[in-house]
C-alpha cells in the first residue's frame, strides 16, 4: 500500500502548491490562512519540508495585503516576475512557442485540456502534476502496474523537462523582489519539493521500469 499511499500524498501537496500560485482572492485566503496552509501539508510533506511550509504560513498570514503583492509582482503590463515557465526558458519568441507546445503535448498525452490561458502558468503545471500523481495512484489501486510506471515515468519527465528547469530562477527573482514576502516563501517551498520529488522518481525500482517494458513488448506481439 506504501507506493499508492505515496502517490496520493504527493497529489496532494502539489495540490495545495498549486492552490497557493493562484491569485489571492478572499475566499481563497480564508482557507490558506491561520495556519491552514501548513496543516494542509503538515501530513504530506517530508522531513525538511514542513520547516519551509512553517515559513510560508508566518509569511501567509503576516502584515500586508496578499492581494497587493500578487498584483505587484505578477501582474500588470511591465511583469517584473512572471509566473510563466517560458519566461524564463525561452530567449526567443519562437522558443517560448515551442517550449509551450511541449507542455502542451504533455497535458494532450494525459486527457488535459488548458483552455483560454498560458499552458506554462506555475499554478497549471503544478496542478498537472498533481494530476499525474493520482493517476498513478489509481493506476495502483487497479493493479495496472504498466500505467503506474507510465505515470511515474511521465512525472520524472516533467520536472527535468520543466518545473525543475525553471523553478530555481522563479526563486531567485523573488528573492530579489520579496524577501521574507509569502510569495518567495512559497516559491522556496514549491523548489524544495520539486527538487526532493525528482531525485525520488530517480530511483524508480527497476522492477516497476521492467513491467512497463514487458508490458508495451507484449501489446506490439499481441498488435
Amino acid at each position: 500500500m506504501e507506493p499508492l499511499n505515496g502517490a496520493l500524498r504527493r497529489s496532494r501537496v502539489y495540490a495545495v502548491l498549486s492552490r497557493g500560485f493562484l491569485y489571492p482572492e478572499p475566499s481563497l485566503l480564508r482557507e490558506l490562512r491561520g495556519g491552514a496552509l501548513a496543516r494542509a501539508l503538515r501530513a504530506y510533506l517530508p522531513r525538511g519540508g514542513y520547516a519551509l511550509a512553517k515559513q510560508a504560513q508566518a509569511a501567509l498570514d503576516g502584515p500586508g495585503e496578499r492581494e497587493s503583492e500578487y498584483n505587484a509582482l505578477f501582474a500588470g503590463q511591465a511583469v517584473p516576475c512572471p509566473l510563466y515557465e517560458t519566461e524564463y526558458t525561452g530567449a526567443h519568441v519562437w522558443m517560448q512557442t515551442q517550449q509551450m507546445a511541449d507542455v502542451a503535448g504533455f497535458y494532450r498525452a494525459f486527457g488535459v485540456d488548458v483552455e483560454g490561458e498560458r499552458p506554462d502558468g506555475l499554478a497549471t503545471e503544478l496542478e498537472f502534476m498533481s494530476l499525474l500523481c493520482l493517476k498513478e495512484a489509481v493506476a495502483r489501486a487497479d493493479g495496472d502496474r504498466e500505467a503506474a510506471a507510465i505515470c511515474r515515468d511521465a512525472q520524472a519527465r516533467f520536472l527535468r523537462e520543466h518545473l525543475g528547469r525553471w523553478l530555481p530562477k522563479l526563486v531567485t527573482r523573488l528573492e530579489r523582489l520579496d524577501p521574507g514576502g509569502f510569495y518567495h516563501a512559497l516559491s522556496r517551498l514549491a523548489d524544495w519539493y520539486v527538487r526532493h520529488d525528482a531525485e525520488r522518481l530517480s530511483d524508480v525500482p527497476a522492477a516497476e521500469q521492467q513491467a512497463a517494458a514487458a508490458g508495451g513488448a507484449a501489446s506490439e506481439e499481441e498488435g
